[in-house]
């Protein structure tokens, strides 16, 4: 609504109170002086009665002409209408009407009042003159019925003149004026600012707090201004603080890894992470202000959405409940510790934590205790079923004396060899290795190979073939070499059969980013039995063997030697790829990380810092 509209309104009342105050008080005025206008005429008029009857009663009731003459003077002189009547109703003498024209005034309400009480007086229309009169009548004493009537016309006691109208119409403009100024100053010390304190009350209301009002108007109304703008200036600051603290918990939960999801008192999404988002398949905003069964896809998770409604009744309603689920994604199983709890308004708080790897590191533990105890077990049985035999034979059987020993020779080798093999696994997983860089020549790796694993290779009848296409220097750490590819080697060994081939290759590679870097891959590759698809992802772990017999005398390992490369080429900030194809083969790729790699021929042997 505009200022010019609301003081139209506000402007329309007073003129119309003033215009019927004026009005009200100019009628009253008017009847005030009309009543008082004719009162004295009335009372004039009947003092000329009175006068012409006493002139009348002086010439001893006898009606001459002279005494007409005499009335009719009186009557001129004093401006007034005379009329007698007689007992009978009759008009005798008349000023200004033919008495042939008059008829009976006996009903004429002042000549009643005369001759009942002496005077009457009465105001109304003149049959004969057709005019608005005032009467008054006296009646004569001495003459029978005779009354003495004096008229005239009545008199308005206002006269309307232009100096009136103008004097008028100069009084309705100053009116006019000073409502006007006084409808400016009410809007300016007190409707404008009120109006202006609602509008910005009404913009709090929808949430802008950055708006503020002028102290303006009168002393109470800016006083209100200054506190409204207090109490603004005070919540704004409170919700930029509350903003900042729900954007600061908004980036803390994104930053979680755990799926986290938080509803409201009806069960609507009003917090989810970006973790709980993938987790549920759902992006934040289609989940925000959801209900949260709508979005659960996994049956666990619904059973522990209605666990916490049934118990909501309860008496420790906010207690957190706890149990493990179990959720299929990509094909990969997975553990989550599940976290629920009731909030104070009502809502539900429910935290997945992953907890698959801590799984599967307790059932790494379980299985590497299983397998320890196996294979120490399976050596240590043996040695002491020889030794117990030898006891009973050495002095009487030499042969199988001799076997005896050939088996305690083994096995004591192959506890000999697990040992080292711990040793191995220990000191490459330590969290304090700091691998020693040196230049590293491939050259001598491949040598190192040939005549290490050479001898085995030769008495298990396999071909062992090393390939350098260019003999070149990188940096890296030559014990930890060594042990990785020794212990590729060797396994490829143990399983390809007799008359299959084992090679062993070096060769630099530049990066796929195209950034100039080089990598080193080491590549060993037999045509061995292969490994099956499923047990691809385990041979890594410590005493994990494909085939389950584990019989010590079937020449297989310990079942540390991939662990041990897994972690030492990680120390390298490395990786081994295993691919394999059941009857045909395995081929492992060790990739070290990017260093300095120089041909011999540049002589150089530059050393860079691994990873």
């Amino acid at each position: 609504m505009s200022n010019r509209s609301y003081l139209l309104r506000l402007m329309i009342p007073f003129a119309v109170m003033i215009a019927a105050v004026v009005a009200l008080s100019g009628w009253l005025i008017y009847n005030s002086g009309l009543e008082s206008a004719r009162r004295q005429q009335v009372d004039s008029l009947a003092r000329d009665a009175r006068v012409i009857a006493q002139t009348i009663r002086g010439d001893n009731a006898k009606i001459y002409d002279a005494v007409l003459e005499r009335v009719a003077s009186e009557a001129h002189v004093r401006n007034v209408r005379v009329s007698l009547i007689n007992g009978t109703g009759a008009v005798i003498f008349d000023t200004h009407a033919d008495l042939n024209e008059l008829n009976n005034h006996n009903d004429r309400p002042e000549i009643i009042d005369a001759r009942r009480n002496g005077v009457g007086t009465s105001i109304r229309m003149s049959r004969s003159q057709r005019e608005q009169y005032i009467y008054a009548a006296e009646r004569v004493s001495g003459v029978d019925g005779l009354v003495v009537r004096t008229s005239r016309p009545e008199q308005s006691p206002i006269t309307v003149s232009r100096a009136m109208i103008g004097e008028l119409a100069l009084a309705v403009g100053l009116s006019i004026t000073i409502m006007w100024w006084l409808a400016m100053t009410l809007h300016r010390r007190w409707i404008a600012p009120v109006r202006r304190l609602a509008s910005a009350a009404n913009e709090l209301a929808q949430g802008r707090w950055d708006v503020r009002v002028v102290p303006e108007g009168n002393a109470e109304l800016r006083a209100f201004s200054t506190q409204l703008n207090y109490v603004a200036e005070q919540a704004q600051k409170q919700l930029a603080d509350l903003r900042q603290q729900r954007s600061d918990l908004s980036a803390l939960v994104d930053s979680l890894p755990d799926p986290i999801v938080l509803t409201d008192a009806q069960q609507r999404v009003i917090l989810i992470n970006e973790p709980a988002a993938r987790f549920l398949s759902v992006t934040t905003l289609q989940a925000m202000g959801q209900k949260l069964i709508s979005i659960l896809g996994e049956s666990s998770l619904v059973e522990l959405y209605e666990h916490l409604l049934q118990n909501a009744g309860e008496k420790r309603p906010n207690q957190p409940y706890m149990r493990e689920i179990r959720v299929t994604r990509k094909g990969q199983k997975l553990t989550y510790q599940a976290v629920a709890a009731r909030t104070g308004a009502g809502g539900m708080l429910v935290v997945l934590r992953d907890v698959t790897k801590l799984a599967s590191a307790v059932q790494m533990k379980t299985d590497f205790v299983a397998n320890a105890s196996h294979e120490l077990r399976t050596p240590i049985a043996a040695i002491k079923i020889a030794f117990e035999t030898l006891s009973d034979v050495y002095t009487d059987d030499e042969q199988q004396t001799s076997r005896c020993i050939d088996i305690i020779a083994g096995h004591l080798q192959r506890l000999e060899n697990m040992l080292q093999d711990l040793l191995d696994l220990s000191r490459v997983e330590s969290t304090e290795l700091k691998p020693q860089l040196t230049d590293v020549r491939s050259g001598d790796l491949l040598a190192h190979v040939r005549n290490a694993m050479g001898t085995i290779a030769r008495n298990k009848g396999v071909e062992l073939h090393v390939e350098n296409d260019e003999d070149i220097v990188f940096v890296s750490d030559r014990k930890l070499l060594d042990l990785s590819i020794k212990n590729l080697v060797e396994n490829s060994i143990k399983y390809t059969p007799e008359g299959g081939r084992v090679s062993v290759r070096i060769w630099r590679e530049l990066s796929q980013q195209d950034d100039g870097r080089s990598h080193v891959l080491i590549r060993i590759t037999d045509t061995g039995i292969g490994i099956p698809p499923q047990h691809l992802e385990r041979v890594f772990e410590r005493f994990y063997q494909v085939d389950s017999a584990r019989s010590g005398s079937s020449g297989r390992g310990t079942g540390l030697g991939l662990a041990i490369v897994k972690h030492a080429l990680h120390a390298l900030a490395g990786q081994v790829d295993l691919q394999s194809t059941v009857g045909r083969g395995t081929t492992a790729t060790c990739v070290l990380p990017e260093g300095a790699i120089v041909p011999i021929a540049d002589g150089h042997g530059l050393l860079q810092s691994v990873g």
